[in-house]
């Protein structure tokens, strides 16, 4: 196959999501053929604005349009649409439209298609394939081939518009192909420059992000030709930069235009100069610096600009010779650096703070595993005597990407002490302890960011326990004791959450909770320890010891409600948990505490054997799934290392011929030892039901889903990573037995949503949703709870959206306004989205800005900080004064952030819900990627506000968020990873169509009213 490359106009592979592109100076590319068509061969969202195509083009040529250096087939099935297009464009003629009238006119027209008529014409008329090449892209490209058919068979004449379609294109053609390195003559398209060199189409993608003026000051110096070299590092660190009255805005501002001089060897006065050393300097490692620092709050900014500060981080973070370039591989490097520099911690005396204390993290430093970085840092640390010191060894090894390094550690243990504020900080012994097992339970420390009322004591006593439990010999018995152990904690961590142990009883019922876990021997002291732990929690919750099924999935249903609606929504979310437990098959609680007692006592002599039969048979329910193979094909055809030996030992499990027996003594306790592995079952059903995501069909469609969990880390072939997030294994493959997660229960919502989300179903064809962030939108739904939220506080959420939203519009009439709303935006908004901004605000366009509900409220809440003396700017603002006069509590901005907001597990190391000062994350690879999913946090906020227009009661959010998550998630149109335009747009579009459903509803429900 020839890759044609002829005069070739293709455009977009993505949604650009930094909204529409200005343009310094304007032209136009002609794209032949149906829009809707080349948006479907290009893989492009149908809601793409033409201003997005040509950098999107660009982007999708230089990442997708090439392998090993010769055409993808992406980009030649590309070359042969446009081709063919090309051509029907020219049957088109002037008149724009491809017009048969009978089967001699169709002629022409079918061998283009690659198609031929068969059978004549008339009404036995058929269309079949000529040419199997065109026919592909006919067929691909949706021309309506089943239309021309009908129309041939009837005699009707077929008619199809056909024209050429302008997109805009930035600069001039003749800009980007002066700098083209093509061999081929005839370059007469700007696609043909970017088609033949994936350095030019780096570049332009590049460009395209940077707002006009920088783009321009660019333009003159130092050019496209001496940008072209570095259009990687622009590319993606170069987003952050901007030029504003000739001179490059710095992070610490103007204040700290000297520090940059010397770190990047040009003055940010001499813009063109300074941008084009930042970008070349150091590998790209100065521009992934300086992109970090600009992404910080401007609080966070005056700290790390200190000007001797700024250059001793720097001098810490810069690469040695052995370093790889910071533009190797497909994503950005160092993440760790962006959320170091966006959560640091400080001293009331402007130094950095330091959990424990110096001492600590030089022994940390010494333990940690040697790579080059820590290495290198393990030797300067014998010295440090000064916090500063500390803060520069966390900087140098950041440009590592480490899961569970010393720098993941210092930033989990400083979450632990923003959270716990003025109380008593993490101690010394507390962080070594944690660092030594940092690797195994990083997963869990978050809890105790998410509480700060756990203190030192409940963090040791917690390892302490963990690596009891963990050290235990037995496989079988490790792998129950793993699983109650860590099903008894999520059951805490529920009730904590929901306020139903009360924040004083936080200590003492974790201490107690755990306790008896540090005694198991056997089975049967498991299911004691278990219970008795279980027990703990009862008492803390409910006021008592025992508390039967019904009672704990009540008290996980949520806390008890006053209202008509609280009881009812409290009633259902209780019948959701009950659901699940059901579909598992799994024993309650009451069975297995009845039996055990019952076992007991018929060992005393007290009752006969014979009472205890039918929850025997209760025991025997559950039955595995019948097997497609034989045991000999499922042992050479299974994944390796998977195991369902723990609920087929259930299914064998036969107590009534022991009851019918004359047990002996051994015989009981030994069978009070076989329910261990079914209440482990239970126990983490319950955490499975609690958490269990939005159109989930696992948990109620595999029945052994639950029992299947794999705890003692068979299957990942490593102890460690038992203790971290479970993944799923299983699926595809008939002799897995069926899907199962491996793994622990830590960030249990997290794991349960990336396996049910691919069960969500796209209502667009080629729609990207993409599994870096779909899991984060449904923890946001599944995890929080909303039995505490009052309606003032949820009418304060929608007032504040609606404040900001009016802010942006007297913005854009005020110049002193926008002054102001920029400046607190500039903390929340990357420099693109900002872009956006600003075109609307300098368009003629009657609607303001739009920006994403979190936004707003941000705006809303912080320009009543910052600007106290302002009067209110609209009767939003007045109404939203008025109540907060009348509920002060309710309506506190941090309240609100608190209750709609997401958690970050990874960004802020807690689990705990909030909406943060911080700039959206760019996308990175690996366990980094949940950044970005954590950067959208506006769903929460959207949905409360439609609720309170609609005049739902805040308990009605149990029904609602769920839900309305799925059919946003269902409506995602987007083919570029960082595409925020279309989550806004899918969460807008699901608010409209279910505001359309009331309304609909309520006027069927008033015609029925009437007609009685």
């Amino acid at each position: 196959m020839r890759f044609r490359r002829r005069g070739l106009h293709i455009f977009a592979a993505g949604l650009l999501g930094l909204g529409p592109i200005a343009f310094a100076q304007n032209s136009t590319v002609l794209i032949p053929g149906p829009l809707r068509s080349f948006l479907r061969m290009a893989g492009v969202s149908q809601k793409a604005a033409p201003e997005d195509i040509l950098p999107l083009f660009a982007r999708s040529v230089f990442i997708r349009g090439y392998s090993g250096g010769r055409p993808s087939e992406y980009l030649m099935l590309l070359d042969r649409y446009v081709a063919q297009a090309r051509e029907l464009q020219t049957l088109a003629g002037p008149a724009g439209a491809l017009k048969v009238t009978n089967c001699t006119d169709a002629v022409p027209l079918l061998q283009i298609l690659g198609y031929r008529i068969r059978n004549g014409c008339g009404k036995t008329t058929l269309l079949m394939t000529a040419d199997p090449d065109r026919a592909f892209l006919t067929i691909d490209s949706g021309f309506p081939l089943p239309q021309l058919e009908e129309a041939l068979q009837t005699g009707q004449t077929f008619t199809m518009p056909y024209t050429y379609s302008q997109v805009p294109a930035l600069l001039h053609e003749g800009d980007w192909f002066s700098i083209s390195t093509s061999r081929r003559r005839g370059i007469s398209s700007l696609i043909d420059a970017i088609v033949d060199d994936p350095s030019v189409a780096r570049l332009y993608w590049a460009m395209s992000k940077l707002d006009p003026e920088t783009r321009n000051v660019l333009l003159r110096q130092p050019g496209l030709r001496r940008l072209a070299p570095v259009s990687a590092v622009l590319d993606f660190y170069g987003g952050e930069i901007t030029v504003r009255d000739n001179r490059v805005v710095v992070p610490g501002g103007p204040t700290s235009d000297n520090a940059w001089k010397d770190i990047v060897g040009a003055s940010p006065q001499s813009p063109g100069d300074f941008i084009l050393h930042l970008l070349a300097k150091d590998r790209g490692w100065t521009a992934a610096y300086f992109d970090a620092m600009s992404r910080a709050s401007r609080e966070e900014q005056t700290h790390l600009t200190e000007p001797t500060r700024i250059k001793q981080l720097y001098e810490a973070f810069r690469p040695s010779d052995q370093d790889p370039p910071a533009t190797r591989g497909v994503f950005r490097r160092a993440p760790d650096i962006l959320v170091l520099f966006s959560r640091a911690n400080w001293s009331p005396d402007g130094t950095p703070h330091i959990p424990g204390d110096i001492d600590t993290w030089k022994h940390i430093l010494a333990d940690a595993p040697r790579n080059h970085a820590t290495s290198e840092w393990a030797k300067h640390a014998k010295g440090w005597n000064r916090p500063e010191q500390v803060l520069q060894g966390m900087v140098g090894i950041s440009r590592t990407d480490m899961e569970s390094g010393p720098l993941q550690i210092f930033l989990q243990a400083n979450a632990i002490d923003r959270a716990r504020g003025n109380g008593k900080p993490l101690d010394p012994q507390t962080v070594r302890l944690m660092a030594s097992h940092y690797s195994q339970y990083a997963n869990w420390f978050p809890l105790f960011a998410e509480f700060p009322e756990l203190d030192n004591d409940s963090i040791q006593q917690f390892v302490n326990t963990a690596q009891a439990v963990g050290g235990i010999s037995n496989e079988t018995l490790r792998g129950n004791a793993l699983g109650s152990f860590q099903a008894v904690v999520g059951i805490w961590q529920v009730l904590a959450r929901q306020g139903e142990i009360q924040p004083a009883m936080l200590n003492a019922s974790w201490q107690h909770m755990l306790e008896p876990f540090n005694k198991v021997q056997n089975e049967t002291e498991l299911f004691d320890h278990a219970r008795e732990s279980l027990g703990q929690l009862a008492t803390a919750a409910a006021g008592k010891p025992n508390c039967t099924q019904d009672e704990w999935i009540s008290l996980l249903g949520g806390p008890n409600q006053s209202s008509r609606e609280g009881r009812a929504m409290q009633q259902e979310m209780a019948g959701r948990i009950r659901s699940v437990m059901t579909d598992q098959r799994l024993v309650s609680l009451d069975t297995l505490f009845t039996f055990s007692d019952g076992l007991s006592a018929l060992e005393q002599g007290t009752i006969t054997g014979d009472k205890l039969l039918p929850m025997a048979e209760e025991l025997r329910e559950f039955e595995m799934p019948r097997a497609i193979l034989t045991t000999m094909e499922r042992i050479e055809w299974a994944p390796r290392g998977y195991s369902i030996r723990h609920a087929q030992l259930q299914a064998r499990t036969d107590m009534t011929k022991l009851l019918k027996s004359q047990p002996n003594k051994q015989q009981l306790e030994n069978a009070r030892g076989t329910l261990a592995a079914f209440l482990r079952d239970t126990l983490v059903g319950l955490n499975y039901a609690y958490y269990e995501p939005p159109g989930a069909q696992m948990l109620h469609h595999n029945p052994v889903f639950v029992r299947a969990h794999d705890f003692t880390g068979t299957t990942v072939s490593s102890p460690e990573r038992a203790w971290m997030i479970a993944e799923l294994f299983g699926t595809g493959s008939p002799a897995s037995g069926g899907a199962y997660l491996a793994g622990s229960l830590a960030d249990l919502p997290f794991a349960l949503a990336k396996s049910e989300q691919d069960f969500i179903v796209p209502e667009n064809v080629q729609a990207l949703i993409w599994r870096e962030l779909v899991p984060e939108l449904l923890v946001s739904a599944s995890m929080p709870r909303w039995w505490e939220i009052t309606a003032p506080e949820m009418h304060a959420a929608a007032l504040y959206q609606r404040a900001g939203e009016d802010l942006m519009d007297l913005a854009r009439k005020n110049p002193e306004v926008r002054s102001h709303v920029r400046s607190i935006l500039e903390d929340r908004l990357t420099v693109g989205q900002m872009i956006t901004v600003d075109d609307a605000w300098n368009s003629k366009a009657p609607a303001p800005p739009k920006i994403a509900p979190a936004d707003a409220f941000y705006l809303a809440s912080a320009y009543h900080t910052r600007f106290p003396q302002e009067q209110a700017w609209s009767p939003a603002d007045q109404e939203l004064a008025a109540l907060s006069k009348e509920h002060p509590e309710e309506s506190r901005p941090d309240r609100i952030a608190r209750d709609f907001g997401v958690p970050h597990p990874v960004m802020d190391s807690s689990y705990g819900r909030d909406l943060l000062a911080i700039k959206p994350f760019p996308f990175f690879g690996g366990f980094s990627s949940r950044l970005f999913g954590e950067s959208w946090d506006s769903n929460n906020f959207y949905w409360a506000r439609l609720a309170d227009e609609l005049g739902y009661q805040p308990v009605m959010l149990h029904r609602l968020v769920p839900e309305l998550t799925r059919r946003m998630t269902a409506k995602i149109f987007a083919s570029h990873i960082e595409d925020w335009a279309a989550l806004d747009r899918a969460m807008r579009e699901t608010g409209e169509d279910f505001r359309h459903s009331i309304a609909a509803q309520k006027a069927a429900a008033a015609v029925a009213s009437s007609v009685q």
